[in-house]
C-alpha cells in the first residue's frame, strides 16, 4: 500500500491527551490501510511549549523515533531528554508523555501497534 506525500492527511489536535497546546499529526498509513497492524502510524510535530499528556498503553504499545529537535519524555517513571536518532517504546500498561520544552519544533515518528 503506497501513500504518497500529497495524499497524507494532516490534523491539528488541540490538547491531545490533556496536553498543552496542539499536536500536528501527519498520518503516514491510516489504520484501515495497515492490514490491521497499526492503530496509528504518523509523523508528530510538537511546537515549543506543546505536549501530549500522560497516558498509558494496554494492550497496545507505542514505538517512537526522534527525527528533529528534542523532547522531554516520561519513560518508566523517569524523565529523559531525547534527540534525533533516539527511539523509545511504551507498552504493558506503562504510562508516558512527551513535552517540547525547547525553543524549536520537535518531530518524531509514532507507531501504535496491537
Amino acid at each position: 500500500m503506497l501513500n504518497r506525500n500529497n495524499d497524507q492527511k494532516t490534523d491539528v489536535i488541540e490538547h491531545m491527551r490533556d496536553g498543552d497546546g496542539h499536536v500536528i499529526r501527519r498520518t503516514l498509513i491510516a489504520p484501515e490501510d495497515s492490514c490491521g497492524k497499526f492503530k496509528m502510524c504518523a509523523k508528530i510535530t510538537l511546537e515549543p511549549g506543546c505536549s501530549i499528556g500522560e497516558h498509558g498503553h494496554q494492550p497496545d504499545a507505542e514505538f517512537c523515533y526522534m527525527l528533529e529537535g528534542e523532547l522531554t519524555i516520561l519513560d518508566n517513571g523517569k524523565e529523559h531528554t531525547v534527540y534525533p536518532g533516539d527511539a523509545w517504546m511504551c507498552g504493558d500498561g506503562a504510562v508516558h508523555y512527551s513535552k517540547n520544552t525547547s525553543d524549536k519544533p520537535a518531530v518524531f515518528l509514532a507507531m501504535v501497534v496491537e
